[in-house]
């Protein structure tokens, strides 16, 4: 309905009186009438004002009533536009076809002024009715757009978070492994008599501090790998000898903390280069060989292997990270690389998990490829495995 104003309506007969009588009826109810004379007169008019509602003749020459309502039947602007049919006795079947295609309502010739009044009411009604429910789904349509794309800045945002706490892990990680080096060198000193006791002991505490830190940050690492979901592979030629054995490394100190013999053996390692990126896979890695001396016992052994297969003549290289721990159960393996996954098993010196080391290595791997599963009983340890495909090129972009 017009909101500036009275209801518009629009009177259409090819009879004059009858446009005279209507409008003046109307008029008096505080309408605004226009009319026509024929069909294609109104329609010329409804495509140019917006009419509340419009009183249609239904036989008319050219363009009759039943033309028009198929018109505007046809139009999604105007099919909805409410339309009383006005018809003789003998016209019956003409305005169920009407009503059929649209129409609201009819009214039988002559016109009663009541009846008239009584129906130009309940369809100004309608009108209202439907203009509102229209209003109200513009307007939810407008806040879910506006609402997506305040998710959509969130999720930006949240990302540019997770980024940055990824990054800031990523460079804490390096120089605070400097200082359990440096650490690990002054209890050595001490060892030998180089440093006084009480150095010893600072020593001692510097490196367990480092080394909860180091855990933190290896949390984060994986939970930013997590949040951000998807994950850029940065592809270049490695050597997977290399790097897990820089990996096996960097782990020694933890291992000597509880004691633990960490044991690396590899064959074939010269020959196993491929199209990798190097950050991810020593980030899953990492998660095996550190996971492995969380949970074993202190005083065991954490072997690691790496070798070389052939397999449908594509190489492959054959990982092997084994743990003397508690091993695990079948409901275990079946969990254990799901996400924030805690399994029965506990870490030994009381370390932090997240439950998202194993969820990374498996997401890792896959990404270039690759296959990780684990073999275990109860009471025997656990060996985890992952075999990677070593491609020589770099794979065509589609």
């Amino acid at each position: 309905m017009n909101q500036a104003g009275p209801a518009r309506i629009l009177v259409v007969d090819d009879a004059e009186f009858n446009r005279e009588v209507l409008t003046r009826i109307l008029e008096r109810e505080g309408y605004q009438v226009d009319s026509a004379m024929d069909g294609a007169e109104a329609l010329e008019k409804i495509h140019q004002t917006a009419y509340d509602t419009v009183l249609l003749d239904v036989m008319m020459p050219g363009v009759d009533g039943v033309q028009v309502i198929e018109a505007m039947h046809a139009d999604p602007a105007l099919k909805r536009l409410p339309v009383i049919m006005l018809s003789a006795l003998n016209e019956q079947d003409t305005v169920l076809k009407c009503i059929q295609l649209g129409a609201q309502d009819y009214l039988p010739k002559p016109i009663n002024q009541q009846l008239l009044k009584a129906r130009i009411s309940a369809c100004l009604e309608r009108k209202r009715i439907h203009d509102l429910e229209r209003e109200y789904t513009l307007r939810v349509e407008s806040m879910g757009a506006q609402l997506q794309a305040m998710n959509e800045q969130l999720r930006q945002a949240n990302r540019m978070k997770t980024r940055f706490l990824a990054t800031a892990a990523h460079d804490l990680k390096n120089p605070l492994g400097g200082i359990l080096l440096m650490a690990d060198r002054i209890r050595e000193e001490a060892q030998i008599g180089h440093v006084r006791e009480a150095t010893l002991g600072q020593a001692t505490r510097i490196h367990d501090m480092v080394q909860k830190m180091i855990q933190i940050i290896n949390s984060l690492l994986d939970a930013a790998v997590q949040e951000l979901g998807e994950v850029s592979l940065s592809l270049e030629m490695t050597n997977l000898g290399d790097l897990v054995h820089g990996v096996v490394r960097e782990n020694e100190a933890y291992a000597e903390s509880k004691n633990i013999r960490l044991v690396y053996v590899e064959s074939f390692a010269a020959e196993c280069w491929g199209m990798l990126d190097q950050m991810r896979i020593s980030q899953a890695m990492d998660n095996l060989v550190n996971n492995a001396v969380k949970y074993s016992p202190f005083g065991s052994t954490v072997r690691v292997e790496l070798g070389l297969r052939i397999v449908d003549g594509m190489d492959r290289v054959h990982i092997e990270v084994q743990d003397q721990g508690p091993g695990l159960s079948a409901e275990d393996m079946a969990r254990a690389f799901g996400p924030f996954q805690r399994l029965s098993a506990q870490p030994t010196g009381g370390e932090y998990s997240t439950g998202l080391g194993l969820s990374i290595v498996k997401q890792m791997v896959e990404l270039h490829g690759g296959w990780v599963w684990i073999e275990s009983q109860q009471g025997q340890g656990a060996t985890f495995l992952v075999e990677i495909p070593l491609i020589s090129e770099m794979p065509l972009k589609p």
